[in-house]
């Protein structure tokens, strides 16, 4: 009786000393339970700590991680304290997020702690869509160091256990546009976050699912996640494309706002060709990218590719021989190709026919993609035609389907026509029908040509490859007249919005594609003088295409000339004032070709001047070159022409007329 009584004794004494002691002691090996009970009623007193409302979350996170240092909490402890003390906050919606955005200027909370915070607000629903970008792009802007003192902080968030992947992408994002990584270094960033992910191979796809319905990161930084995770063998081609339409299924915005963003990530240099084309399509299936624009993206996409021709012609041959992607798609990815210039002839013949051998499903269901093919307005009649020589070659169908299948791909054609009687005269061509095409200008002079070749070649074969050479000079110089001076380069007899050679036509600032009231820095679409957005020195220096306004008006190879094509254009001719050119009573200059050969070759500059501001200035023909000035980035360079050629740099701002070329 007295050993039970001294016992109870003895337990009463040591529980009251325990509660006295101090938080910091010192442990020995006889007394770890003891240990375990002092950690215990600490561990509660943080918790009561925590989730006191008058205390500040950066005060909260700071003992948080005070915490973890003094091994009172492991890694799952905090973030379960750190989830404790954001339901803990009192206020609006508005008031908490607040709280949240002054702790991510916290210099003592790390980064990882940090991340955590953003996640329970995320869960806490205050902290959605742009609000968690913004709050990421903080917790970067907080980290003090070197660069790659903060470039390691950001790579032991990167590698941390809890945080989400969905989260983690949007730091390596704010990392890459901060300027703390490059895109390699994004890249590598991502797979080391693609290796912190834990379970089976089905419960890490389903973490990069989530990551890709997250909204903390761009579409192009979906996109990098989706390629990172087939490099590693996460996700199978199908499956990537899964990840694809979930990334674009949660896009926010207007169905233009989702299209920008669709736009950004195809421009990105880091995804894949393959990658891209699955993007390409979700987002015509989605209804927010139209047959123009699917052409458009394409073309970015493929101007996107790194690496000499060989080396992109090569990934886009091996995104065409990808199975998951539709025949349309694959042809318009080749029309692509040959605007710009990465495969023609033999080469575009070679991408059709792994399209065709590459495309799934029966006979039946073969020739029905062909057909649907045929039908599409935006891609060329010759890459149709091509279509129907492949598909010839490899047996899939007869002459009489072939015909059928170039009577819709025409008629299609006809379609797209404003005219409706050169509808009406390419049916009849298709028809076989014994009259000549009832319509007017260059393109039913070319379709008139079709129509000869048909009833003129000995056979079919021999009709196909005369219609082909025929329209591929409609598809590269789209109806418009041109005179070859002697280097091969087609010049436009006549400017951009001219309908006969003696006008005017339109005139645009350097690099604009809309005609002003004014030509002022005020109206220009670039900058305003002093700072550019697109052009200028350090930035591009050469219009692109999506700039040019030859190409976007005249469609086909149509261009703004480059200065040294001006240049030769001077060293090549004859120059004469004409004062009443072809007795229309225009002034202009009569550039005649010196090159043997073409020295009947000629093509006529009316007197257009500029405009400077709203008044026309000069009286001169005076043209845009593709280039701005090496030496100062406000000017671009011009050549006007009278009895001679003068070649200038003068502000972008003003407004000139634009004589394309193409080859």
């Amino acid at each position: 009786m007295h050993t039970k009584n001294h016992r109870i004794l003895l337990a009463g004494l040591l529980g009251a000393l325990i509660w006295l002691l101090p938080l910091v002691f010192t442990a020995c090996e006889n007394a770890h339970s003891d240990i375990d009970i002092t950690l215990r009623r600490d561990y509660s007193e943080i918790v009561a700590s925590i989730n006191k409302v008058d205390q500040s979350l950066t005060e909260k996170l700071r003992l948080i991680e005070a915490a973890v240092a003094d091994g009172f909490a492991d890694v799952t402890a905090a973030q379960e304290l750190v989830r404790q003390a954001v339901a803990s906050l009192d206020g609006t919606l508005s008031e908490k997020l607040a709280a949240v955005e002054t702790a991510m200027k916290s210099q003592t909370a790390g980064l990882a702690m940090k991340l955590e915070l953003i996640e329970a607000a995320v869960a806490g629903g205050f902290a959605e869509g742009k609000a968690q970008q913004a709050l990421i792009g903080k917790a970067i802007e907080s980290l003090s160091g070197t660069t790659d003192e903060r470039l390691a902080q950001i790579e032991g968030a990167v590698k941390n256990q809890t945080a989400s992947l969905g989260t983690k992408l949007g730091l390596i994002e704010a990392a890459v546009q901060e300027g703390l990584a490059d895109e390699q270094a994004g890249q590598t960033l991502l797979l080391q976050a693609l290796e912190t992910l834990d379970g089976t191979l089905g419960e890490r796809l389903l973490a990069i699912e989530t990551a890709v319905k997250s909204q903390a990161a761009s579409l192009a930084g979906k996109l990098d996640l989706v390629e990172s995770a087939l490099d590693a063998g996460l996700a199978d081609t199908q499956e990537a494309f899964s990840l694809i339409r979930q990334a674009v299924e949660n896009l926010d915005g207007t169905l233009a706002e989702k299209l920008t963003a669709v736009e950004a990530a195809v421009k990105s240099r880091t995804a894949g060709l393959e990658t891209k084309l699955g993007l390409i399509e979700t987002a015509v299936k989605e209804g927010f990218a139209d047959s123009q624009s699917q052409q458009l993206l394409l073309r970015q996409a493929v101007q996107s590719l790194n690496g000499a021709a060989e080396s992109r012609l090569a990934a886009i041959a091996g995104a065409i021989g990808n199975q998951g992607t539709t025949l349309s798609s694959k042809l318009a990815l080749i029309e692509a190709a040959v605007r710009e210039g990465l495969a023609g002839g033999q080469e575009k013949q070679d991408l059709i026919r792994t399209a065709l051998q590459t495309l799934s499903g029966t006979l039946d269901q073969k020739l029905a993609a062909i057909d649907t093919a045929m039908m599409n307005q935006t891609d060329s009649l010759t890459t149709k035609m091509g279509l129907i020589q492949v598909e010839l070659e490899l047996g899939l169908a007869s002459e009489a389907t072939a015909l059928g299948q170039l009577g819709t791909a025409i008629t299609s054609l006809a379609n797209s026509f404003d005219d409706p009687a050169s509808a009406k005269g390419v049916a009849q061509v298709i028809a076989a029908i014994d009259t000549a095409l009832c319509v007017d200008g260059a393109v039913g002079k070319a379709l008139a040509a079709i129509d000869t070749a048909i009833m003129n070649a000995p056979d079919y074969t021999a009709a196909l490859t005369a219609m082909e050479k025929t329209l591929e000079e409609l598809d590269r110089y789209t109806g418009h007249a041109y005179v070859d001076m002697g280097s091969g380069l087609k010049w436009a007899t006549m400017n951009v919005g001219a309908t006969q050679p003696v006008d005017t036509g339109y005139f645009f600032a350097w690099g604009d594609t809309t005609v002003r009231a004014e030509y002022t820095w005020v109206t220009y679409w670039d900058g305003n003088g002093t700072d550019f957005n697109k052009y200028g020195t350090g930035k591009k220096l050469v219009l692109e295409p999506e700039d040019d306004v030859a190409r976007l008006k005249w469609g086909g190879r149509w261009r703004t000339p480059l200065s040294e094509e001006w240049r030769w254009l001077d060293g090549h001719t004859t120059k004469t004032v004409v004062d009443n050119y072809m007795g229309t009573g225009v002034k202009g200059t009569l550039l005649t070709s010196t090159v043997d050969g073409f020295t009947d070759h000629s093509i006529f500059l009316p007197f257009t001047g500029r405009i400077d501001g709203t008044t026309i200035s000069d009286d001169l023909a005076e043209f845009w070159t593709a280039n701005l000035s090496v030496n100062n980035g406000e000017n671009a360079m011009m050549y006007s022409f009278d009895s001679r050629c003068i070649t200038g740099a003068i502000y972008r701002c003003k407004g000139l007329p634009v004589r394309p070329v193409a080859y």
